[in-house]
């Protein structure tokens, strides 16, 4: 994710200089007082007036955009570090600990990870960034065997959910309570001897549905009170002709993890170019691909993987 713009082409150097100031102070204010920050008390620590502040940022929404993209390069200096660990349990405890730590000092990153804001793309773009470092990270721990086989990624994205809320109830009276839950969490997430979860309880879809991830695009065909209706996507064709497919498969990994039979990789890779061919949300992928829930997570995988770096490579010995 790039840093924000300075500004308009050919601005001031004091209208850069208030734009600046302005972001910091968002920062502070937002952190203090979470998405609903004041306005005004922003203008204030920036040292300007409203009028300045509306003069660069016409909305809350532009403002909070841009606030969100420096947001973007907080996550990926973490995300080097903790890229860097080796030891996969390490990577995967430093990590939610570095989130522990931003929720507990940090109401507007604690707001945007559990409450999304509409329509924002540097905020999607976060959000996604930052749960595809959590299931990379939780991946390589279970390659490594240090997380038990039997949990879900989603197990991890509830842990973290309620890591939020321990801290915000906590806060006022033991500032630090959330380490000694984490610390509880992360036990449970260890592989050992004897012991058995039970089912899944709860996937992405339903996590989506009671509000616990952010709802970031609108379903085909229905929109928002007074904004036009989203058409819905053309129907699904084929992208991947069988002399393509004879070049490409190789690149894939086998079918089948962890000894279930893997759903066709060529059906799999259809819905993903046409995802992209159409811009349709995941939630909205035609039922014929199968689960938007498993494309997604595999997608999501193949990314982490190197699977489309390698598929590119044999595409270039055409």
């Amino acid at each position: 994710m790039t840093a924000p713009p300075a500004g308009r082409p050919g601005m001031r150097s004091d209208a850069r200089r208030n734009r600046r100031r302005l972001l910091e102070s968002a920062r502070e204010v937002m952190r203090e007082q979470g998405l609903d920050a004041s306005l005004g008390e922003i203008a204030r620590r920036a040292g300007v007036g409203n009028a300045t502040l509306y003069r660069h940022f016409p909305t809350r929404e532009a403002l909070y955009e841009a606030v969100f993209v420096e947001y973007g390069g907080d996550l990926e200096a973490i995300r080097e570090r903790v890229l860097a660990i080796p030891d996969a349990w390490a990577a995967l405890r430093a990590w939610l600990e570095e989130t522990g730590t931003a929720f507990a000092g940090d109401k507007a990153f604690a707001d945007a990870v559990t409450r999304g804001m509409g329509q924002s793309p540097a905020l999607t773009a976060l959000c996604t960034r930052a749960l595809d470092l959590t299931e990379t990270l939780f991946r390589n721990a279970q390659r490594q065997g240090v997380v038990r086989p039997d949990a879900d990624f989603t197990d991890l994205v509830v842990v973290l959910y309620s890591l939020q809320r321990v801290v915000a109830a906590t806060a006022p009276v033991a500032p630090d309570a959330w380490r000694r839950h984490l610390a509880i969490a992360l036990d449970g997430l260890r592989a050992r001897e004897g012991s058995a979860l039970p089912p899944v309880a709860i996937t992405l879809d339903q996590l989506v549905a009671i509000g616990e991830l952010p709802q970031v695009h609108t379903p085909a065909g229905r929109a928002p009170a007074g904004e036009p209706a989203v058409p819905a996507a053309a129907e699904p064709g084929r992208a991947i002709s069988d002399e393509l497919w004879e070049l490409i498969e190789p690149a894939l990994p086998p079918a089948g993890r962890r000894g279930r039979p893997g759903r066709d990789h060529r059906q799999a890779l259809e819905a993903i170019f046409w995802r992209y061919r159409t811009g349709c949300a995941w939630r909205d992928l035609p039922a014929e691909f199968g689960p938007w829930q498993a494309l997604w997570r595999r997608h999501r995988r193949w990314a982490a993987e190197g699977v489309y770096h390698r598929i590119v490579q044999r595409l270039a010995q055409i």
